[in-house]
């Protein structure tokens, strides 16, 4: 499977666009699950994400290691979602510019909507501070629901590293955590 990847990244380095929708295809919903940890906003993190593949399309040659493109390109995801999460208007805090000022028209209680948005943003945070492999560990295990075996396969790491990366994550998020008594972590 590695060989199959870092076959499809040198095929993309010569600007073959069928090996990189292969590539996409392959970490799209890894790059989701990073852009949504960091940003809780689906609509934002397709955006994100899209912009993500451009930019590796662009700069496939700077890539060093081509059997780390996955890990390379959630990088890249992770700092443009950053970048997005730091545009934000302070109006976005329900996720819309222009709130309807009218209760009755409300769908959800907008306190409710601002409290859940608070909490997935310090969770967010909270992953954000996590080092780059516990990061991808995290979001892999709790956006995508990918077991410890899958979720090796991608890394390239043991099961078990997996496991002891996730069990040190817990404890530092929890630790993070532990103030905000809402926001959690499964």
């Amino acid at each position: 499977m590695e060989a199959a990847r870092k076959e499809l990244v040198e095929k993309a380095r010569q600007k073959d666009a069928d090996a990189f929708a292969a590539l996409i295809r392959n970490y799209e919903r890894m790059a989701l699950s990073v852009a949504y940890g960091v940003l809780g906003d689906a609509t934002a993190a397709g955006d994100v994400v899209q912009d993500a593949f451009i930019r590796a399309w662009q700069r496939l040659a700077d890539l060093r290691e081509p059997e780390r493109f996955g890990t390379w390109v959630c990088g890249i995801v992770r700092n443009l979602a950053i970048d997005a999460l730091r545009r934000r208007k302070p109006t976005d805090v329900l996720g819309v510019s222009n709130v309807v000022q009218d209760p009755e028209r409300w769908t959800v209680n907008p306190m409710d909507e601002v409290d859940r948005r608070e909490k997935s943003r310090k969770v967010a945070e909270a992953i954000a501070s996590l080092d780059e492999a516990s990061r991808l560990v995290v979001t892999m295990r709790y956006y995508e629901d990918l077991s410890s075996k899958e979720i090796a396969e991608r890394l390239e790491m043991t099961p078990a590293a997996v496991d002891m990366r996730l069990s040190r994550a817990r404890k530092v998020l929890k630790a993070m955590l532990e103030d905000e008594p809402h926001a959690q972590i499964a």
